[in-house]
């Protein structure tokens, strides 16, 4: 059956065969790798948003564990939990209360505010609640115990715990919170537990971080997770697909990236089966201190979805492979047939040994054009040997023409040559940036000095930028007065050196100015004043620039370096100086790149030797064509297989380019992307297609964009120059990367016709050298710090001790390292107390802070010692870092300062009595005026304002007194006007307007303080004095600064003014009645009040405003029903609730009463 085929059927069928066998296995082929990268790039994503999710979140919870342990040592915090463990439960009273506020207000109320906490509070070793910042919870009460708070205490005897997040009955539907709960340790009871405080987070902090999906597409989701227990996981944050009662998942098989955080708390990735049963692409991670699990996750739908349109590509690339190669197989075996008759003619010639270097064309038929089809193909060949040869002897300027357009072995070769060609010239624009380089290079290898490294540096950098002068500055820091100041260590082509100012403080002139601000100064407006430039030839000239430029690391300024130039200083010559200290690495990263570059020219030979011996078998085959038929089909054979080799090279090309570490671009003259190589897409993340035809400088982030135009603009203007930049990029997801990129102007190449750029990512790279720098940095303050720093292993094996410890013992840090404690010269004090610390560390995995007495050899020390853990990248703990910090100073001032103020407050408590003995309270007045009351409320123990009263027959003398200052100064003051009221009602014979009597009181108060002879003083008071007479129902009254209101039954509120003067103060004595005396009728039911300023004058509010008169006078008729008692007890709550979380600013007081 298939020797009635006909040969043009069997050639069309068997090519058909091939093509479709070869697209086949190219697709599977293509579509495997492709699911790989896919699900590769999916899994790096994952990983990446997985670990800074959780670097975000485990800094917040580290941070308030920094908070909390700023709180136990609060001193306030430790005073008040020793008061109130010494009480009975029935001792909880308002007055205590109102104390451990006081005390407590000062120190947690700011914390509260500046850490945004919601509530902040303060227990006693049984539980009970002693103090709150959160006025608004209510379910916390003074003296009781909170039953949740009693579970959670026992969690928190080893340490800092987190408990879960709640939405709590008592927050009344407000965001759901969780508390960290801390022992408080006391050190004078050798570190016993006596209290524990309780910080209230808002979780929204934390939800905001795992609500936020960017760059995980539709499906993907972050869900955090606790371990409730062996078999129950608790979600801890709104899932997608149930937003509300989320589900407990227990261990059935869902859940698995979850579970194995939690269970074996370590970081992954892989296949997971998610809590809705779907399987999913996820990474997870393990959250310490508060031991939650967090997974990062994409449905594995969305891959497939991804991969849906490379399947349906491969199909249709296929088809047309197909229908392209049926229809030249059917053509290509029609053509053979045909002249195969006239061929036998020619090929008996050839079968007789006939072999001439160039067949005869005898027809003008097919077989004529064969004939001269195979004379062209041979000649061609033998031009194209000789090409590849050339290109071999690296003669890269030799004439080629191909055979057509679309001669691919004859293009592929002039593509290679003009690659060779373009990668030798990169290689010598490589090796020019290597040479300066590596000047830089030698000079920092060179010099180890401050002074000789400066003055190389300064010469260097003055001549590379093409300044005339140049200085070099560093700061030093005084050791006394820790006064910082920049001097001059270094100096470039100055001529007058003596005028030069040597030392500059901070703000001070522009080298100060650039160091305090941080940033580089580049000024073209030079003072008058400023040195001038000294030269043979020009005499002396004004710089018409100046550049300062600050050392700056971990935001500290170490030095200034200033450059003047008689012209102005290009943006490449500021960036230079600013990014001089990364020239090392540079170095390296540039000999990477040059011994790549000779890689690819060795690998770009040897393709060369290959096909030039390839191009001889296709010449000797040819020859050979003339001996039989047979060897005619056998070099056509073989002739397909060099052009399927060639094309297998390119592909091979494109694999190099997709997988390359650079990105090369092609761009036009105005800026627009006319090639850009395959790797765009592994490297920055964008298809090809996405950025041909486009100006991809908007992808280029803000602060970078001013750079990377002047790079275009330098390449314009200066076309046989290389330059690199360095600037900040925005891949397709969104995230930042720097790039170095190298340009070149290629637009006169008739074969490339474009700007050239070769960009690669140097983030990590960047971090890297950021890492190391602040090692070192770290490295050199351990060695020079005041402080004893160890590193130790959990089995007690000394990494690392500082020089510290020989002025401790005496030791050298040398004979310490690398020993176990326990066997070293350490003392055995020394030993137990740091292995007590190590254990407890060990024990919780948390940081632990003790004060330690030691034996030195200076004498006894008391060392505030603080244990940190160290954790490896698999979250097991690695060394332990022991950092003690000589407080004996401070010990002892603090004992100083703890006997003083016992003292003081000894003093003061016996104050408050006297004067608590001598003034009247609320029942004394009540006595005379049943419906009256007194509001008193001093900021102090004791108080500088105080009311009086005396009763003389049918008048009553009241007042309220407001004395300058308050606490103790406000105190004396107001004895001296309590006594001096006293005297002049007891010495009158007659009866006295409160005017007559303030007369008396301003002299007397004068005469005491000597304000009438000396006048060294400007204490003094303010009053609000009436006389009633009920008999009569009448009031008189007589004020220095202070009112008297007067609320009738019915009708306005009546307002009696003081006169506008103080008693006292230090104003002019004056004999004559100076203050004014007013009288006023009274009836039943009306009321009269006054008050001192510290009520109107009180700040608070929702806008912090204060108190006021006016809403004063508003109370009095909103209450106007109201008995004394009822109003005295609305004022303090308006009072309180107005005063809030502010603090009280002077002493109140306030008298009502009712006829």
């Amino acid at each position: 059956m298939r020797n009635r085929f006909s040969i043009r059927n069997k050639i069309t069928t068997l090519l058909l065969a091939v093509v479709l066998m070869a697209a086949l296995v190219l697709s599977l082929v293509s579509y495997n790798r492709g699911k790989e990268a896919v699900e590769q790039r999916y899994w790096q994503n994952l990983k990446v948003i997985n670990t800074l999710k959780s670097k975000e979140i485990q800094g917040v919870f580290s941070q308030i564990s920094s908070h909390v342990g700023l709180l136990q040592e609060y001193s306030s915090v430790l005073q008040s939990l020793r008061r109130v463990n010494t009480i009975s439960e029935n001792k909880y009273t308002d007055t205590l209360q109102n104390q451990l506020r006081n005390s407590l207000d000062e120190s947690l109320l700011p914390f509260q505010k500046t850490y945004n906490y919601p509530n902040l509070v303060l227990v006693n070793k049984d539980g009970r609640i002693i103090y709150k910042t959160n006025p608004a919870a209510d379910y916390l009460i003074f003296g009781r115990i909170y039953d949740r708070y009693q579970v959670l205490l026992t969690h928190a005897n080893g340490g800092i715990y987190f408990n879960e997040p709640r939405i709590a009955k008592e927050l009344l539907g407000t965001p759901s919170r969780m508390e960290a709960i801390a022992p408080i340790y006391d050190p004078e009871q050798n570190y016993l537990i006596i209290g524990y405080i309780i910080a209230e987070l808002d979780m929204d902090v934390v939800y905001d971080v795992v609500a936020d999906t960017t760059g995980l597409g539709q499906t993907g989701e972050i869900v955090l997770g606790r371990q409730k227990s062996a078999t129950t996981i608790t979600f801890l944050n709104d899932l997608k697909s149930q937003r509300a009662n989320t589900p407990k998942i227990t261990g059935d098989g869902k859940a698995e990236g979850l579970e194995r955080a939690l269970k074996e708390k370590t970081t992954g990735y892989g296949f997971s089966i998610d809590y809705k049963g779907i399987e999913t692409l996820a990474a997870w991670n393990y959250i310490d201190p508060v031991g939650w699990g967090i997974v990062t996750q994409v449905d594995k739908s969305a891959v497939e979805n991804d991969l849906n349109g490379l399947v349906i590509a491969f199909i249709l690339t296929g088809m047309v492979i197909i229908i392209v190669a049926g229809g030249l197989a059917f053509g290509f075996s029609t053509v053979l047939t045909r002249p195969i008759e006239r061929l036998q003619v020619v090929l008996g010639i050839v079968a007789k040994g006939e072999l001439p270097k160039e067949i005869k064309k005898e027809t003008n038929d097919e077989i004529g054009q064969m004939t001269e089809a195979v004379n062209n193909l041979v000649q061609a060949l033998k031009r194209t040997a000789d090409f590849a040869y050339q290109i071999g002897k690296g003669n890269y300027r030799a004439s080629f023409r191909p055979m057509g357009d679309n001669d691919t072995f004859g293009n592929a070769l002039i593509t290679m040559r003009d690659s060779i060609q373009d990668a030798d010239s990169k290689d010598k624009q490589r090796n020019w940036i290597v040479s300066g380089v590596a000047e830089v290079g030698q000079i920092l290898r060179e010099y180890q000095t401050i002074e000789l490294l400066s003055e190389k540096i300064i010469a260097f950098i003055t001549e590379k930028t093409n300044a005339v002068q140049g200085s070099f500055y560093v700061v030093e820091e005084d050791e006394i007065t820790q006064e910082s100041t920049i001097e001059i260590r270094a100096t470039y082509a100055y001529h007058k050196r003596k005028y030069l100012k040597k030392s500059f403080r901070f703000a001070e002139g522009l080298v100060g100015q650039a160091a305090i601000e941080q940033d580089i100064i580049l000024r073209t407006e030079i003072p008058d004043n400023y040195m001038t430039i000294s030269s043979g030839l020009l005499g002396e000239q004004k710089p018409k620039a100046l550049l300062i430029v600050p050392l700056i690391t971990d935001e500290k300024v170490y030095g200034v370096m200033e450059f003047a130039g008689l012209s102005r200083f290009t943006d490449t010559e500021v960036n230079f100086v600013r990014e001089i200290s990364i020239i090392i690495a540079r170095t390296i990263f540039n000999i990477k790149v040059n011994d790549r570059t000779i890689s690819l020219l060795q690998e770009s030979q040897q393709m060369s030797e290959e096909l030039q011996l390839q191009q001889e078998v296709l010449r000797q085959n040819a020859e050979e064509m003339e001996s039989t038929q047979e060897e005619l089909r056998k070099s056509n054979a073989r002739l397909e297989e060099q052009i399927l080799e060639v094309n297998r090279t390119q592909k091979r090309m494109q694999v190099l380019l997709e997988n390359a570490s650079e990105v090369i671009t092609i761009y036009e003259k105005n800026g627009k992307v006319r090639y850009i190589s395959p790797s765009i897409e592994s490297i920055l993340g964008y298809e090809q297609s996405e950025l041909i035809g486009t100006n991809d400088v908007e992808n280029v982030q803000q602060a970078s964009k001013e750079v990377f135009r002047q790079l275009f603009e330098n390449l314009l203007e200066h076309p046989d120059e290389n330059i690199t930049i360095q600037y900040e990029y925005r891949k397709k997801n969104g995230d930042a990367v720097w790039l170095e990129a190298t340009g070149t102007n290629r637009l006169s190449d008739p074969a490339i016709r474009g700007i050239v750029i070769n960009s690669r990512d140097i983030t990590e790279r960047r971090r890297a050298e950021q890492e190391s720098r602040m090692r070192g940095q770290m490295q050199a303050l351990s060695e020079n710090s005041p402080d004893l720093i160890m590193r130790i292993n959990p089995e007690g094996k000394i990494f690392y001790i500082n020089p510290t410890i020989k002025n401790l013992t005496g030791l050298e840090p040398s004979t310490l390292t690398n020993k176990m404690m326990r066997g070293s010269e350490l003392p055995s004090a020394i030993v137990k107390r740091i292995e007590e610390i190590t254990e407890k560390v060990n024990r919780t995995g948390n940081k632990v802070l003790r004060e330690l007495e030691i034996d030195s050899v200076a004498g006894q020390r008391v060392m505030q010692t603080t244990a940190i853990p160290e954790y490896n990248d698999q979250a097991y703990l690695e060394s332990i870092l022991v950092v003690s910090h000589d407080i004996t100073e401070r010990k002892r001032t603090e004992f100083e300062v703890r006997e003083t103020n016992r003292k003081i407050s000894e003093s003061i408590n016996y104050a408050r009595r006297i004067q608590g003995a001598i003034l009247p309270e609320s029942r004394h007045l009540q006595s005379i005026f049943p419906n009256s009351f007194i509001f008193y409320k001093p900021r102090d123990i004791v108080s500088g304002d105080f009311p009086w009263y005396v009763q003389k027959g049918d008048d009553v003398y009241i007042a309220a007194v407001d004395c300058t200052g308050h606490g103790v100064p406000g105190a004396l003051i107001s004895l001296i006007g309590y006594f001096i009221l006293n005297e002049i009602i007891s010495s009158s014979q007659s009866i006295l307007s409160p005017a007559q009597i303030l007369d008396r009181l301003n002299k007397g108060v004068a005469q005491t303080l000597r304000q009438d002879t000396e006048g060294n003083t400007k204490d003094g008071m303010d009053i609000a004095l009436c006389r009633i007479n009920r008999k009569q129902n009448k009031v008189e009254f007589a004020g220095a600064h202070r009112p008297l209101y007067i609320l009738p039954t019915k009708g306005d509120l009546i307002q009696l003014k003081g006169d506008r003067k103080p008693i006292g103060g230090g104003a002019i004595y004056s004999a004559t009645n100076d203050f004014s005396n007013h009288s006023q009728k009274i009836s039943k039911g009306d009321s009269i009040y006054i008050f001192s300023d510290g009520l109107p004058d009180q700040f608070g509010g929702d806008e912090d405003r204060k108190f006021s008169a006016k809403q004063i006078r508003e109370i009095l008729i909103e209450n106007r029903e109201q008995n004394m008692e009822d109003l005295h007890i609305t004022f303090e709550n308006r009072f309180e609730k107005w005063m809030g979380n502010s603090k009280q600013i002077d002493d109140i007081l306030m008298i009502g009463i009712k006829f």
